[in-house]
C-alpha cells in the first residue's frame, strides 16, 4: 500500500502573534512547495483548548519531510512563521494515499 508521511506539528505562538502566525502560514507553505518536490499538501491548522496550534503537513515520505524541515530556515517565508511560534513537538504517522 503506498503511503503519505503526515507531520502534526505542535505549535506555540507568541502572545498577540496569532494574526501574523496566521498570515505567514500561506507564504510558509508556498515556499515549501515550491522547494520540495514531494510535498503533498498542509490541509489544515487548528488551535487546541490548551492553546497550541496543530499544523498538518502531508509528505510522500520522511525524506521529503526531513529535506523541507532541513531547508526552512534559509525560507524567509517561514522565518516570518517561525519568528513569532516555537515548534513545541512534532508527530509523525502515516495515511493511505490513492
Amino acid at each position: 500500500m503506498k503511503q503519505h508521511l503526515v507531520e502534526f506539528v505542535h505549535i506555540r505562538v507568541h502572545e498577540g502573534q496569532e494574526e501574523e502566525f496566521l498570515a505567514s502560514r500561506p507564504g510558509a507553505v508556498a515556499a515549501v512547495a515550491a522547494a520540495i518536490p514531494g510535498f503533498v499538501a498542509a490541509p489544515i491548522i487548528a488551535k487546541g483548548e490548551d492553546g497550541l496550534w496543530t499544523d498538518v503537513w502531508v509528505y510522500d515520505s520522511v525524506d521529503q519531510a526531513e529535506a523541507a524541515n532541513a531547508k526552512a530556515a534559509d525560507m524567509p517565508e517561514f522565518g516570518r512563521m517561525a519568528a513569532v511560534s516555537e515548534v513545541v513537538s512534532i508527530d509523525m504517522a502515516w495515511m493511505p494515499r490513492d
